[in-house]
């Protein structure tokens, strides 16, 4: 856990023997970030939703919780979240209210106008054309959805030594730009400031900004 490329390239894809630990320090990372983000979410009965890069997975029961009839589907571009997080989910995977893929959103697996919600939350740091994401995204939604972003401030994120390796960072400004620039209207944007966050075991820590946007298709 001590080298920040390897760092780097298991938080884009975790993988092998390493992706269950990797997986427990980005749930306990992010928590408040999802927290932000399921609260923020409008959503209604029986909408059809997409996540991109779910993870562990461990923030599915709170997602359901807030409609009724909900149909959720996922996508992450690691075989080993997969399958952690359908084990985490077994009961929403079994009564197939919850659909987990591996896949990549470069090439969303799903139908035109599939979906009333698309969200992510610190994906987009991995888009290396995020043009082409956000294509298919509009793809997928349905006419008048809505997709959700959830990242940290560029500032916050300079703190950590690996996001010098493959992270494409933004200020929210920027991204909210290429939002309007790929055919997104911005709606609004929420911010609050983390609790303090240890990521690694010397002790070092960080205050993250946590920011959701929502734009509409």
């Amino acid at each position: 856990m001590t080298d920040p490329q390897f760092i780097a390239k298991q938080l884009r894809k975790p993988s092998g023997n390493f992706a269950p630990e990797i997986a427990a320090k980005m749930g306990k990372g992010n928590r408040p970030l999802y927290d932000l983000m399921i609260s923020f979410l409008e959503v209604h009965h029986h909408d059809s939703i997409l996540e991109i890069g779910y993870g562990s997975g461990t923030h599915f029961s709170n997602l359901f919780a807030k409609a009724n009839n909900l149909q959720v589907n996922g996508i992450d571009y690691s075989p080993e979240m997969t399958n952690l997080a359908k084990l985490n989910n077994s009961s929403f995977v079994e009564n197939e209210k919850l659909n987990l893929q591996t896949g990549n959103s470069e090439l969303i697996p799903f139908t035109d106008n599939s979906f009333d919600i698309v969200f992510c939350n610190m994906v987009i740091y991995f888009w290396d054309d995020p043009a082409v994401h956000l294509s298919e995204i509009r793809r997928v939604l349905k006419t008048g959805g809505k997709f959700y972003t959830g990242m940290r401030t560029r500032n916050s994120m300079l703190g950590f030594p690996f996001t010098k390796f493959g992270f494409n960072l933004y200020r929210v400004e920027e991204w909210c730009s290429k939002l309007e620039s790929n055919g997104f209207k911005v709606v609004e944007e929420i911010r609050q400031m983390d609790p303090v966050f240890d990521f690694d075991d010397a002790g070092n820590s960080l205050k993250l900004e946590s920011v959701c946007i929502e734009a509409k298709a």
